[in-house]
């Protein structure tokens, strides 16, 4: 569950020669690093001791004993910090542990496991001390030589509290190391909601905190009931209990919005699709919750660990990462392993949803996650009395191939020829259509971002755009134009300058990658993007008469950056995402983005490339549709083009049980004339191949009538047949088999599915 003690060498002898960081390679660039950056201010907080001091030096904290309710459990009194109507919130003054008891069922639910079921574990050594701790946490030695997990168990600690609005808060004070944490423990609608405050750690010592496990075993139970543990591993994943072959698996351990590309890895990155949603749930078998990560989601990671790795006990938790170890170069091929020196200024704050017997699997999660997200969120729900959902178009329009004598531009599609398909596709009936142009700008994708302009004329110029956004407005039909908004070419008098408007890495290089077509990308810091790039390019949009846009990596990556005259964190990089989207939205009445990180939610129209499967770990026994579930009928979601799928029979059939909107990324071209651009992986998008399939998928939507409807279930009739169930009354099964499945009073044809109405079965 938590990582095993490192150890480190000398300074001096730091390993070298580590393998490639990471898939996005971080390098000194070292003639255009010469540019150095001008001065941009951001304003941030910064965590300081001496205010961390004073802070705590104000707590009216004590260790007398509550003169409030008690109750007597596992022979050791525990009081009563607060009530509500379903919930009453308990603590140790002793040790510092807290209880929610659910007054629905009498079930405590208890931060750490109870004296029976300690007894029956076999545990032995530190993480037996973990199972009796609210916090575990990993710091880093004094002479920094070894990074060691430690709970406030191992260590002695002193526990004090004092009475705060809804709850209680505690202090723990472990004098030996230096450490103090200050952790504030409310009822809210009968949810517990955990939270340290900005300025709730404090270091007294030399040692330095890393990562800190907060309420690693809250719920945790033994093997024996069907339970199971929900990930938000791609669309949403479960671990079962009574699980087996553990030696082969680790824990899983995955961080929040995928990894920061401003911190270089110590170990080879592999490609996986990034954690979406802070979410994190436990079924018992009878009761369970949904925990979501209210505050600190950007620098947290989520763990989950089946009984039988470390402890006898399933448990799942969000561990918060304070300080990163990251590799330092010191030459093209050697480094040396180095860490973050200051804490972030920041709280970290879980909520816990306590769920009831009929309420507590992966549909009763998805669904409290949903109210979560309409209530403290303030996500609105979609109008669901609207037609069917619009088919997503994307036409790939120009390219550019590297050669030795420069760059090429390849035009797979012009602007006249979109024209021509999408108005063939409206005299076969397929009227409800939404177009994206990719690959648009002067040079095509990725051309000479950021400068766009003038629109590519061999591919019909701003002239045949225009005519386009006429013909096609004509028809009701939007068109976007998708854009790299935070990536940059390398420096052909494209007015960017790496030192001044690029994301600089924690180890002082731009942050750059490789795409597909092996040319060098760098990504544009938020900051300047905001203050130099979007204005401009919104104005430009608005005059052409473009009404949406397409935001593409806006909720697939997120970064860091350590610009030295504008440093900000992933939090606020999360801001300046917001506030580009919002204000595109603003301008031009439209904006989707790809991916599908939940803080976009309420702040974007559509969502591709959404993830609907999930890594394929070991640890994860199946996937569930958790995050669909939860964000059907508040966005509208497509998965990645329905004419590059990998299974085309069992992705198609999994797009309809999860209630996706299919995506075509299509050319007018054949398109291995893309075979040595950034699209070298179009193997099928010429749309006279294609016409057919999209008018049969186009075909299913119409039929399916689910567009905006909240899903209200989904269960599995059968190994490889599913329903899903919408407020609307609809049912969509699907059948994943080569045989018929046969139900009661319905059947479903192979590799097939079926929409039923209410009233039918």
């Amino acid at each position: 569950m938590f990582d095993k003690a490192i150890k480190m060498f000398d300074r001096r002898h730091w390993k070298k020669g580590t393998a490639a960081l990471a898939a996005i390679l971080i390098i000194i660039s070292a003639v255009l690093w010469m540019n150095r950056p001008s001065s941009v201010v951001v304003n941030s907080d910064i965590y300081s001791t001496t205010d961390a001091m004073a802070f705590f030096s104000s707590l009216d904290v004590t260790s007398d004993v509550p003169q409030v309710e008690s109750r007597n459990l596992d022979g050791v009194q525990w009081f009563k910090a607060y009530e509500q109507k379903m919930a009453a919130l308990w603590f140790d003054p002793q040790t510092g542990q807290v209880a929610v008891e659910d007054k629905r069922s009498g079930k405590m639910w208890r931060s750490n496991p109870d004296s029976a079921a300690l007894a029956m574990d076999q545990t032995k050594g530190l993480w037996r001390s973990h199972l009796e701790s609210p916090i575990v946490l990993s710091y880093f030695n004094a002479d920094r030589t070894l990074i060691k997990d430690t709970n406030l168990k191992e260590y002695p600690t002193t526990v004090k509290w004092h009475s705060i609005e809804e709850g209680v808060a505690l202090m723990y004070v472990i004098e030996e190391l230096g450490f103090q944490f200050y952790v504030e423990y409310r009822l809210e609608d009968n949810q517990l909601v955990a939270r340290i405050p900005e300025l709730g750690i404090i270091e007294t010592k030399e040692n330095l905190l890393m990562e800190l496990n907060f309420l690693p075993f809250m719920g945790a139970a033994m093997n024996g009931s069907d339970g199971y543990l929900l990930v938000p591993d791609g669309p949403g994943g479960l671990i079962r209990f009574n699980k087996e072959g553990l030696d082969l698996i680790n824990a899983y351990n995955y961080p929040v919005y995928g990894q920061d590309w401003s911190i270089p890895a110590t170990t080879p990155s592999t490609r996986r699709t990034p954690v979406s949603y802070p979410v994190f749930g436990l079924n018992s078998g009878e009761e369970g919750y949904v925990a979501v990560i209210e505050e600190g989601a950007s620098r947290a990671n989520i763990v989950a660990t089946p009984a039988g790795i470390s402890t006898q006990f399933n448990e799942a938790h969000a561990k918060f990462v304070y300080r990163r170890i990251y590799s330092q170069p010191t030459g093209q091929t050697s480094s040396i392993l180095s860490y973050e020196k200051k804490m972030p200024y920041e709280a970290v704050s879980v909520r816990y949803i306590f769920l009831d017997q009929k309420d507590a699997d992966y549909v009763g999660m998805a669904q409290a996650y949903r109210d979560y997200l309409m209530t403290h969120r303030k996500v609105e729900r979609l109008d669901s009395k609207l037609n069917q959902s619009p088919l997503q178009l994307q036409f790939v329009i120009g390219a550019g191939e590297s050669t030795p004598l420069g760059e090429k531009l390849r035009v797979a599609t012009t602007f006249k020829q979109v024209e021509e398909i999408v108005l063939s596709l409206v005299d076969q009936g397929v009227t409800n259509i939404e177009v994206g142009l990719a690959g648009w700008q002067n040079g095509g994708d990725p051309g000479n971002l950021p400068k766009r302009f003038p629109i590519e004329g061999e591919a019909g110029g701003e002239q045949e755009l225009r005519n386009l956004i006429a013909q096609l407005g004509a028809q009701g039909i939007q068109i976007s134009l998708n854009d790299r908004i935070d990536t940059a070419s390398i420096s052909r008098n494209n007015g960017f300058s790496p030192g001044d408007d690029g994301i600089q890495s924690i180890v002082g290089t731009p942050l750059i990658y490789r795409n597909a077509a092996d040319e060098t990308i760098y990504l544009v810091s938020p900051v300047r993007n905001i203050q130099k790039y979007v204005p401009d390019l919104i104005e430009k949009w608005k005059e052409i008469g473009i009404k949406s846009a397409n935001l593409i990596n806006m909720g697939t990556q997120l970064n860091s950056d350590y610009h030295p005259n504008r440093k900000i964190s992933r939090l606020q990089s999360i801001s300046y995402s917001l506030e580009i989207t919002d204000t595109v939205r603003q301008a031009l009445g439209s904006v989707k983005v790809s991916g599908g990180f939940d803080f976009l939610l309420g702040h974007v129209d559509h969502m591709f490339d959404f993830p609907l499967e999930y890594n394929f770990d070991l640890i994860v026994d199946e996937q569930v549709p958790f995050y669909p579930i939860a964000v059907h009928g508040l966005v509208p979601y497509s998965s990645g083009p329905a004419n590059l799928r990998e299974d085309q029979a069992v992705q198609f059939l999994r797009e309809i049980e999860y209630g996706a909107v299919p995506r075509f990324s299509l050319t007018y071209e054949d398109p291995r004339m893309l075979k040595r651009t950034s699209y070298e992986n179009f193997f099928s998008s010429q749309y006279d191949v294609l016409e057919q399939q999209i008018l049969a998928e186009y075909e299913v939507l119409s039929k399916t009538g689910v567009r905006n409807s909240f899903i209200t279930g989904h269960r599995k009739l059968a190994e490889g047949v599913f329903e899903t169930r919408y407020e609307n009354g609809r049912k969509v099964r699907v059948n994943y088999n080569n045989d018929p499945y046969q139900g009661e009073g319905f059947t479903i044809e192979p590799m097939f599915y079926q929409v039923a109405e209410e009233e039918e079965r």
